[in-house]
């Protein structure tokens, strides 16, 4: 088992993390449209209505968030202190390499995206800007992985 002091730090941390959601999501201020009269819902309770609704929504995008940071979290724990079998924890490993590369991938091209729209760049422009500069950083990766090797 891990010593208590490095759970006690993650604990902590946790704490910390949800803390600053907490407190971002208070300090904001929130604004709603009223519906009138004429407005008409869709009425559906598929899962893509339940989809689009919770990616629109602040609150979706913040329990996505915690889910993100408990699952990498947890499966950093679970991947570092031996407490699974090894054939799981080879598989852990390659899940939150993957996770984290991902998570990397898309906050690299979003500011990326972001950047050039504010700039004036039309949409198109800006997908392509970020999908390239995704493609370097995996051209260079390639590289270093081979003048490494």
């Amino acid at each position: 088992m891990a010593p208590l002091t490095y759970v006690a730090s993650t604990v902590l941390t946790g704490l910390v993390v949800v803390a600053l959601v907490v407190a971002l999501a208070r300090s904001r201020e929130w604004r709603s449209a009223v519906a009138s009269p004429g407005d008409v819902g869709t009425g559906g309770t598929g899962a893509a209505t339940t989809l689009t609704e919770a990616a629109q929504s602040p609150l979706g995008w913040t329990v996505a968030f915690l889910v993100l940071v408990l699952g990498i979290g947890g499966g950093a724990l679970a991947f570092v202190t031996g407490a699974i079998p090894s054939a799981v924890s080879q598989v852990a490993g390659v899940a939150l390499m993957v996770v984290a590369a991902a998570v990397m991938g898309g906050y690299l091209f979003w500011g990326v995206y972001h950047s050039a729209r504010y700039r004036g760049i039309k949409s198109a422009q800006a997908t392509g800007t970020g999908l390239w500069v995704l493609g370097m950083l995996l051209i260079v990766a390639i590289v270093v992985r081979l003048v490494m090797a």
